[in-house]
């Protein structure tokens, strides 16, 4: 496939898809919003695009209103501007399934969807939810003039425990800490979310809150708690936690509020 067009190549590529696929669509990442093929035109919103391979290859499976589908994404350039080509094809339905068939398919169908987002290790969010799903809502809330901010959170030891002991040691750590990190920030999405981005790093997004007055509560919750954890079942071991934070305020933009914050460590 190719992945350079332009505008009037990008009509031909369409249309031959649109032969075989449901619905196709040019969409712009940046923007969030669904490109008109033939002149590159905004027209309205179209959800978060996710996080793309070094390929520039995505997909999700979206359980919709009309029928489950799966939407693949391919990073493409027109006319030298990068867009994201997107299909949705709608999954086979089996109408002879029973209905705890088709029951057990949907639980299977709406777990995967909900592992996608979590962290394997920790079980709070992970990159791939805030990026692709938490930054459009916190970004609206941004733009309405609500204060959005980031708190960054590195447990240090995490690296010492996975040089030093093992995996397993530096997991139950992690584990110890996103279980008090996550009773600090709480489960009222529509202010705060906890996710872990990268080894020992977490990050918790707060809407409606000054980020600062979020991590003077985490350290508290922190202060407050037994950090202990499990090196080897003879062995336990404590931790610490390192937080920064950074206002949406300060840099109007989702990446150099989180990069701000992550240098401020």
């Amino acid at each position: 496939m190719k992945l350079e067009y332009t505008k009037e190549e990008l009509a031909v590529q369409v249309a031959a898809l649109e032969q075989l696929f449901e619905t196709v669509q040019i969409v712009d990442p940046y923007r969030g919003v669904l490109l008109d093929p033939a002149t590159l035109e905004a027209g309205t919103e179209s959800g978060p695009v996710p996080t793309l391979d070094e390929s520039g290859r995505g997909m999700q499976l979206v359980q919709a209103a009309d029928g489950d589908e799966m939407r693949i994404y391919q990073g493409i350039q027109v006319d030298g501007r990068p867009c994201v080509l997107r299909v949705h094809c709608r999954m086979p339905h089996d109408s002879s399934a029973s209905a705890g068939a088709q029951n057990s398919y949907d639980r299977a169908l709406a777990q995967y969807q909900e592992d996608m987002r979590r962290d394997y290790v920790t079980g709070v969010y992970n990159s791939r939810y805030i990026q692709e799903e938490y930054r459009l809502y916190a970004e609206k809330q941004a733009m309405q003039g609500k204060p959005v901010g980031a708190v960054m959170l590195r447990v240090n030891e995490y690296w010492t425990l996975r040089d030093q002991e093992s995996r397993q040691a530096a997991e139950c750590c992690l584990n110890t800490a996103a279980g008090i990190l996550q009773l600090a920030v709480g489960t009222d999405h529509e202010h705060a979310v906890l996710a872990r981005l990268e080894d020992g790093l977490f990050v918790a997004i707060t809407v409606g809150m000054p980020a600062a007055r979020l991590a003077q509560t985490i350290n508290q919750a922190l202060e407050s708690s037994r950090r202990v954890f499990s090196i080897t079942l003879a062995r336990r071991g404590t931790f610490t936690v390192t937080t920064a934070s950074a206002e949406w305020g300060e840099t109007s933009s989702w990446e150099m509020m989180l990069s701000l914050a992550q240098q401020r460590l």
